[in-house]
């Protein structure tokens, strides 16, 4: 059955006639289009599909032939159509369920936050709420850079954002700044200096005195943008602004024993029960409670309360050790060189690294790795200048 015949709608027809043939003949001949016939050998009864609107020129010649039909289903969109249409509750609930399923996918209505460790989860929230990383954002929207670069404007604690989504849940990854990377307060006299040596590729300064050139070799500590400019007559004291790009090198050297042991399947569990009252405690046991490496320990305390929700200062406390076999484990040749790249990336605020020179080899039931890398990164950092007052 193709797509338009489906669409118009077939029916199943069983027609019992004496000279079956013939009848099939003159049903041909009146234009009523016959599609999979099928009869028996001495079998009065034929059954063979016709379209919706043939049924009425059909009955009209079987009752001017004397035969006898019989539809025994209907097959079709349209006929499947027409049935809901005659029960509108189902009707409207699966247009409904289709937009839904439609409309779902695109929206975002659940959040996890990730990264963060002295930033409290409520905050980031509050702060995507107004930055419109809200319940039943359009996923699009908040995976654009504009939302990421609206929250670092919120957060300055914030070094870095990224907004992944994965169904109708946003995953907030965040990277908090150091206290040496936070920003400086608005005010004083700042320079901008070299935070480690390097070859000066690229200045962008947008406040205050640049006092190096491209191509120029500078060491960590020099001062890279002035916060001091000589105008003549005065001295001008600002706070400056500015990026410095610089070419550097970064060495990496990394050490791993080739054999372990670690720990395998579980083999035994073991409870231990110790009542805290007030702030003494009484053990149920004998020993230190001190897991070894091959021991997992779950802690759990449970409140003793009265009728009423009071509680009392007694807790109850429930100590399950997991026992491990300890199993003997060597070490594959491990990914350093993916290790090293993502370790210099975090440790530049902004800059890539454009070439390498890595070498790893095993001695003495040790693998070493040695890596230099040449990096493209920014250089400058905020340093707050002392201002003195001379005596009058």
């Amino acid at each position: 059955m193709d797509l338009w015949k489906s669409l118009n709608g077939m029916v199943q027809i069983e027609l019992t006639s004496a000279d079956p043939a013939a009848a099939i003949s003159q049903i041909n001949t009146a234009g009523i289009g016959i599609y999979g016939a099928k009869r028996e050998d001495g079998d009065i009864v034929s059954r063979f599909r016709i379209r919706r609107q043939d049924m009425k020129k059909l009955r009209a010649l079987a009752e001017k032939r004397g035969y006898d039909v019989t539809v025994s289903r209907k097959s079709g969109i349209y006929w499947i159509a027409k049935r809901l249409l005659h029960r509108p509750v189902l009707t409207v609930g699966a247009l409904l369920f289709l937009v839904i399923a439609m409309y779902l996918p695109t929206r975002v209505f659940f959040f996890e936050i990730e990264g963060n460790t002295t930033i409290p989860t409520r905050l980031i929230l509050e702060k995507c709420s107004q930055c419109g990383i809200s319940f039943g954002a359009s996923r699009r929207e908040v995976r654009s850079e504009k939302m990421k670069n609206a929250l670092l404007q919120a957060i300055p604690e914030l070094q870095w954002a990224g907004i992944n989504t994965s169904g109708c849940t946003a995953t907030i990854t965040v990277r908090e700044r150091t206290p040496s990377q936070l920003p400086q307060q608005e005010c004083g006299v700042s320079s901008i200096v070299a935070a480690r040596d390097g070859v000066v590729t690229q200045i962008v300064a947008t406040n205050g005195n640049p006092v190096c050139k491209v191509g120029q070799a500078v060491k960590a500590g020099e001062i890279l943008i002035s916060g001091y400019t000589d105008c003549g007559i005065i001295i001008q004291a600002t706070r400056a602004e500015g990026e410095v790009y610089a070419a550097t090198n970064r060495a990496i050297s990394a050490v791993s024993p080739l054999n372990w042991r670690s720990k395998g399947t579980k083999i035994a569990s073991e409870k231990k029960y110790s009542v805290i009252i007030g702030k003494k405690r009484i053990n149920f046991y004998k020993g230190s409670g001190i897991s070894d490496t091959t021991c997992d320990k779950m802690y759990e305390e449970s409140y003793i309360t009265l009728p009423g929700g009071f509680r009392l200062p007694v807790i109850i406390v429930t100590e399950t050790y997991y026992y491990y076999e300890d199993v003997p484990v060597t070490l594959q040749t491990p990914d350093m060189s993916g290790f090293a790249r993502r370790y210099l990336q975090n440790q530049m605020i902004a800059g890539t690294v454009t070439s390498c020179q890595e070498d790893g080899w095993t001695e003495d039931g040790i693998y070493r790795f040695q890596g230099n890398y040449a990096c493209a990164e920014m250089i400058g950092r905020v340093r707050s200048e002392e201002t003195v007052k001379p005596y009058e």
